[in-house]
């Protein structure tokens, strides 16, 4: 799983390394799953403060559409957080809902197949 952090303006590399630590610890368990998460940051209206800060972060995964999420908050490690836990409910929930759908589609089939089974044996 490959995570790059972009960024507006110039910052330290501490401050992407966190980033990214971040997002690789929430989405440490799909990491076989995920092939590349892009992380952007953004301020939309600068220096004036208030509920700005922006965290959009998009999650590729093999054989599905491009994941995105996004969060704002009045200061960036709240949009981080709030986007880190959003990409990590959707990737859990793109991932069971195969599941989910597989085990109608066999709950379906099974009384047919019995069904079938019954009039052939009377």
């Amino acid at each position: 799983m490959e995570i790059s952090v972009t960024t507006p303006r110039r910052t330290r590399s501490t401050f992407r390394e966190s980033v990214a630590d971040r997002l690789a610890q929430a989405l440490a368990r799909f990491e076989n799953r995920i092939s590349e998460v892009s992380v952007t940051l953004s301020d939309t209206n600068g220096p004036r403060g208030g509920v700005d800060k922006e965290c959009r972060v998009n999650v590729v995964m093999p054989g599905f559409d491009v994941l995105t999420t996004s969060a704002r908050h009045e200061n960036v490690w709240g949009a981080v957080a709030k986007a880190t836990e959003r990409a990590r409910r959707i990737v859990l929930t793109k991932l069971k809902r195969p599941l989910a759908m597989r085990a109608e589609r066999r709950d379906a089939v099974i009384p047919e197949m019995e069904l079938s089974e019954a009039e052939s044996t009377a």
